[in-house]
Formats: structure tokens, C-alpha cells, sequence
């Protein structure tokens, strides 16, 4: 890839749309610890207990964040439910599906998980349908979160055995708790997309800017598109990039290449 041909995304929040057919989650590891979005909940005195929302169908266009305020792959028991009449699915088999068939080419949707062994199912349930290979496997990016190496090994390792040929894996490193190495030159998937930034709220935990910077350099030098979304910086979580060091002022996006070409 080209890195002179992408631009700089405008802002910090690099989606342009939330779908949340589900809100609530369930901790899994370290970066759970200070959910963003059990914060929210709490903070508005409403449920974290994973409950559907009655928003069943993805929006058609812009960039779609899939279940900012929940793991979609959870596999949480929800009961089955009714959707169009006779037709009924359970929400954590079938949502890959349903989106897929729903896209149009003005729409991207960025999955995001910590529970890879479901996405890949899913996914894999998704891929089945050649249409959906052939027309809107551009438009989809299936990502899992990476907190610290040991996180990271194994879910990379986890979706290197069985992520299907043609889809776009991102990375996203937030909140960093620990140094990553990538290992790059010869990781079996490599990420089309790489977003790190530090902990944000009151109860965050630091993040040093070396492990920020190897990161970034590390996708640099295998030219994979790197998003800084926000650092740990004099004790404070910093968003504003004018105020992050030069050479971390780089917010890439794969999508958004000069020309308006899909990545």
C-alpha cells in the first residue's frame, strides 16, 4: 500500500455511525477493566447486562462502528427472537449475515471483538454465501482487540488458523497496556489496519508513548496504515494531535485514499 496515497482521518472518533442491536457486555481480560461503556451505563443509570435494542438493521452507508457499546461475539444466552413475521435467529449467529446483506457500496462496517473463536465462526457462516465473497467482502473489516503481547499472541493465533481467505483483518491496540511487537515480516494475517491510543477515563492506567511509537513504526515499515487516536501525555489522556509528538501525528484510515478508492 501506498502510504503517500492515504489521508489523514479528521478526528479522533474514526467512525462515522454506532449499530447497537445489543448494549451490554461481560469482562474477559485486562482491558475490560475500565470499559468506556460500562462507564456510560452506569453514568445514565441504565443496564450493562446484555439486553437487545430493537435496532436490527445496520445503516447503509457511511463508516458503521458494530457494537461500540458491546461485544457482539459475546454468545451471550439470549432467548430467540422475532424478526419479520416467522423468521427467527439467534442475534450471535446471524449478525455477520444480516449485514452482509445489507451492504451498499457507500457503507463500511468495522467489526471488533475480544472473543475471536465466535468472530470466526460467524464469519465463516457469512463467507459461505459466494455473493457475498464476490460483492461485499470490501466493505467489511473483522478486527479483535490486542491490549498487551500476551493478549495479543493469542488472538492472533487464534484467528491466523481459520480467518478466510479475502477478508480484511484490523488491529485495534486501545487501550495499550503493555509493549506489542507485531512480528510483521512473518505474521501469517497481517493487519490491513492498525488503530493504538491509551486508556481514557478516570481509573485509566498508564501507557508509555515508547509503546505507542513502536507500534507505529512497526506498521510503518510494512506500510500498513496506522491510526493514533490518543496518548498517554503528562498524566493526561491528550486527543487534541496538535499536541502529540510530530511524529505521531498520524491518524491513516484504508478506506478513505485519495481518489476515494476502497482499500
Amino acid at each position: 500500500m501506498n502510504q503517500d496515497n492515504l489521508i489523514q482521518w479528521p478526528r479522533a472518533k474514526y467512525w462515522d455511525k454506532a449499530w447497537n442491536p445489543v448494549v451490554g457486555c461481560k469482562p474477559c481480560s485486562p482491558a475490560c477493566e475500565n470499559c468506556y461503556a460500562a462507564a456510560w451505563a452506569k453514568r445514565f443509570g441504565q443496564s450493562f447486562e446484555p439486553h437487545l435494542t430493537g435496532k436490527i438493521d445496520p445503516p447503509r452507508s457511511g463508516i458503521v462502528f458494530c457494537g461500540n457499546m458491546t461485544d457482539l461475539f459475546g454468545g451471550w444466552s439470549w432467548p430467540l427472537y422475532e424478526i419479520r413475521g416467522s423468521c427467527l435467529i439467534k442475534m450471535s449467529n446471524d449478525l455477520i449475515a444480516r449485514a452482509c446483506g445489507k451492504t451498499h457500496n457507500e457503507a463500511i462496517y468495522l467489526w471488533l471483538t475480544k472473543r475471536v473463536s465466535a468472530m470466526l465462526d460467524a464469519m465463516h457462516r457469512a463467507f459461505d454465501n459466494h455473493e457475498y465473497r464476490k460483492t461485499h467482502r470490501y466493505y467489511h473489516y473483522f478486527g479483535f482487540t490486542a491490549e498487551n503481547q500476551e493478549w495479543y499472541d493469542k488472538r492472533h493465533c487464534e484467528l491466523s488458523e481459520r480467518f478466510p481467505e479475502g477478508a480484511k483483518m484490523w488491529l485495534s491496540c486501545e487501550p495499550l497496556l503493555g509493549p506489542i511487537d507485531l512480528d510483521l515480516p512473518i505474521a501469517a494475517v497481517k493487519p490491513k489496519w492498525v488503530v493504538v491510543g491509551c486508556e481514557s477515563g478516570p481509573n485509566r492506567r498508564p501507557c508509555k508513548i515508547e509503546w505507542v511509537e513502536s507500534i507505529v513504526d512497526q506498521c510503518r515499515s510494512a506500510k500498513i496504515p496506522v491510526f493514533v487516536k490518543q496518548l498517554d501525555i503528562g498524566g493526561k489522556c491528550e486527543h487534541d494531535i496538535d499536541k502529540f509528538p510530530a511524529h505521531l501525528r498520524i491518524r491513516q484510515v484504508p478506506w478513505a485514499k485519495k481518489g476515494g478508492v476502497n482499500g
